[in-house]
């Protein structure tokens, strides 16, 4: 009797100390410098309080729309997201979600893309008058929007979809394709080994000493094309839980190794306050749908 009842107490210990399990979910490639952004912030929550267990895991494929499914339709997880959310459904509104049944709960940072090649070290050696390729982080995403851009100046570049951003960038390393589009951070280990010429950069301005791509005569637009990466849950989760997670998650933001992930990637940290974000999500949604309107995918 005394074991039955030691064991019933130990049982009830163990519950009464579980942890809630929340994970966050990334769209692309576990080995992207932004995966660090989710991976870091997870880490760091899980060091200023015991109630929850925060993890991180990755569910890549269809220009995040297996990562957007994943969340929608599993319990306690997070999307860790980007421009690329608003810009899929406008590219292929078919075959992919409702923007509308996700909100954001925390802003992280604004990042700059980068389009590299090991064939050319400028763009005024690339010719205008034979087939090219470049690489994106599959299609209906901001890469591949970054893309179409190039395209205004070099028609017979073809678009070539990869899982994520490294994927594309160490093809271009590789030489099998011309071009790769993908963030600083995972571009450094490339050209500071000089199998990568960093191009230029979407934004308004230079960026870690790299031209921007507007300032070299490419679409004005690209100015434009910089990525607020954010949190999102779906609309089921209740406001008191999204507001308790949202104030833990941005006290976490807040350390050394998620800001380092940030400075990698010349990713500018941007915290909208919780009382505006649907009104910024509802900007972002009409700043990418005006973005993608007219353009059209080869």
């Amino acid at each position: 009797m005394k074991k039955i009842l030691a064991l019933l107490l130990c049982s009830l210990a163990l519950t009464a100390n579980a942890k809630e399990t929340i994970n966050i979910i990334y769209g692309f490639s576990a080995g992207d410098n932004v995966a660090n952004y989710a991976r870091n912030l997870a880490e760091e929550a899980n060091k200023i309080q015991d109630k929850y267990q925060f993890t991180f895991d990755v569910k890549s494929g269809a220009g995040q729309v297996v990562a957007v499914n994943y969340v929608k339709n599993t319990p306690n997880t997070i999307f860790m997201t980007s421009g690329a959310y608003w810009v899929r459904p406008n590219f292929y509104p078919n075959e992919s979600y409702d923007v509308h049944e996700f909100r954001t709960i925390m802003t992280q940072c604004s990042i700059p893309f980068a389009v590299a090649s090991s064939k050319f070290a400028s763009w005024k050696d690339v010719p205008t008058d034979r087939p090219l390729t470049v690489g994106t982080s599959g299609l209906g995403v901001v890469s591949h929007l970054t893309a179409v851009q190039l395209q205004t100046r070099y028609p017979k570049i073809t678009v070539v979809p990869f899982k994520s951003t490294t994927d594309a960038l160490v093809a271009a390393a590789g030489g099998q394709i011309d071009f790769g589009i993908g963030f600083l951070g995972d571009l450094a280990h490339w050209s500071e080994g000089g199998k990568l010429n960093i191009l230029g950069t979407t934004g308004p301005k230079p960026v870690g000493g790299y031209p921007n791509l507007s300032g070299q005569g490419f679409p004005a637009v690209l100015s434009k094309m910089n990525s607020m990466h954010n949190l999102m849950v779906p609309k089921s989760w209740s406001d008191a839980k999204a507001h308790e997670i949202r104030e833990i998650l941005v006290k976490a933001e807040n350390t050394r190794s998620v800001r380092i992930a940030y400075n990698l990637d010349y990713c500018e940290p941007v915290q909208i306050p919780e009382n505006k974000l649907q009104s910024w999500f509802d900007d972002q949604n009409s700043t990418w749908t005006s973005l993608t309107k007219g353009v059209k995918i080869n």
